[in-house]
């Protein structure tokens, strides 16, 4: 048996050879040429102005003014109708111009200016908001309605001067529109039905001046329909009227039958009946 010498371990040297040939391996860093260097190197160069991008994209979205209706709140969408919400179809007229009724009081109490955004409607609650849209532009407005009108057979509805300007029917003087209700943030709304019992129908039968036919009418009236009112109002013209009214009814259903039965009652007079309310 052979004996051999065995020396201490010196690991220091095992490690010193090691760390040699990884510094061979590495080798001096080799700079990298700008648009070189693989998919890694063009997603890091890139990222940042595609952020930037981004950003600005977002931004500009998110300041972009909506579209705005004119008492300063987003004009709904043409959504569905919530149930029993009020919708109405027809001919628009405007008033305010030169006709005398600025600075007068509406049937609401409020003095009629021209240019802000209201209308006159025969039996819409006053105060409720309308979105108004002119069929022929698909232009829209915003009204609160603060009077009472318009007194015209096949007429639904009287725009303020502005708020027709804004429609654009000034030129035209009438326009075919629809119309619904709509909340303080001018989406659809049904009316409240207690309104029916607050503020009741009633039948406006005639506006006359001359005492001996006003006399002959209400008589003729009240002995077949009940008690009649008289309401006092100014004609464009200056002229003063008296607004021949008679019944109550809380059902719209009702106010239309009456208004059927007297239309044929006084056919031969040329009456024309129509709804409105009591206020």
């Amino acid at each position: 048996m052979d004996s051999t010498r065995l020396e201490p371990f010196n690991g220091a040297r095992p490690s010193a050879a090691w760390m040699e040939e990884i510094s061979i391996a590495l080798g001096p860093s080799t700079p990298v040429k700008v648009g070189r260097g693989g998919f890694l190197r063009w997603v890091r160069l890139t990222s940042g102005p595609m952020a930037a991008l981004l950003l600005a994209s977002f931004t500009l979205h998110c300041t972009r003014p909506p579209v705005t209706s004119q008492r300063g709140r987003r004009i709904a969408p043409d959504v569905p109708l919530p149930e029993n919400a009020y919708e109405e179809s027809g001919t628009a007229s405007w008033y305010g111009g030169n006709d005398g009724f600025a600075g007068k009081p509406t049937a609401s109490g409020e003095i009629f200016d021209p240019a802000q955004m209201t209308a006159a409607h025969k039996t819409l609650p006053l105060g409720t908001w309308l979105e108004v849209e002119n069929l022929a532009n698909h232009r829209k407005v915003i009204v609160k309605v603060n009077d009472r009108g318009p007194f015209v057979r096949g007429r639904i509805l009287d725009l303020s001067e502005g708020a027709a300007k804004r429609l654009g029917m000034l030129g035209t003087g009438t326009a075919e529109v629809r119309i619904r209700s709509v909340d303080v943030n001018d989406n659809p709304i049904a009316l409240d039905p207690s309104e029916d019992v607050k503020n009741p129908y009633t039948i406006q039968v005639a506006a006359l001046r001359d005492a001996q036919n006003l006399a002959t009418l209400r008589e003729q009236l009240e002995s077949e329909f009940g008690a009649v009112t008289l309401q006092d109002a100014v004609t464009a013209g200056g002229v003063t009227v008296h607004r021949v009214r008679v019944g109550t009814y809380t059902s719209r259903a009702e106010a239309e039958k009456a208004a059927q039965a007297i239309s044929k009652r006084l056919k031969d007079r040329g009456v024309e009946p129509f709804i409105t309310r009591e206020h």
